[in-house]
């Protein structure tokens, strides 16, 4: 098509009539830059000794930067760490640093320190109901008694040609 029916048709679905193609396509690119940009403020801390404590993580991390909030989970009986643990810095410099530290060892233990987010909730709370739901079956978590190793129910694959 023609430039100029191409800039109609943009005009009128924007409702300004005043905007070009290289307006439209500035725009866009800058969009896209400032998606490009985002940074985590978060990490994911994995390999940790059971015996760790939240004021060990916060110590061997405090040089990164500043830590706003450390999601450290336990076991309910014990109290002690369950392994793994989840940190929100200030600063994405920080996260940054942290990551760099992925491989050092804390309590004897190599760490794997990855950037992103803990979805610690969702995934305990459907553990939670997992296990609720496994005791009302009689520990089969599924009725057919078929659950995989994460939780998953696991459907059973027919064979073809094959009567059971």
């Amino acid at each position: 098509h023609d430039k100029s029916i191409r800039e109609k048709i943009l005009s009128k679905k924007n409702k300004t009539g005043t905007s070009s193609i290289e307006e439209q396509e500035s725009k866009k690119n800058k969009r896209k830059r400032e998606e490009k940009n985002r940074q985590s403020l978060s990490i994911r801390v994995f390999g940790l000794n059971y015996s760790t404590t939240e004021e060990d993580v916060r110590e061997f991390f405090q040089e990164c930067g500043i830590i706003t909030e450390i999601t450290f989970p336990t076991f309910e009986d014990s109290g002690r760490s369950k392994g793994y643990c989840g940190i929100l810095f200030a600063s994405p410099k920080a996260v940054q640093k942290a990551v760099g530290k992925n491989g050092t060892e804390l309590h004897g233990r190599w760490l794997s320190v990855q950037e992103g987010k803990m979805f610690l909730r969702k995934w305990e709370e459907a553990e939670n109901e997992r296990k609720a739901g496994g005791d009302q079956n009689g520990g089969g978590g599924d009725v057919n008694g078929k659950v995989g190793e994460f939780g998953q129910k696991v459907k059973k694959r027919k064979r073809h040609g094959f009567k059971e």
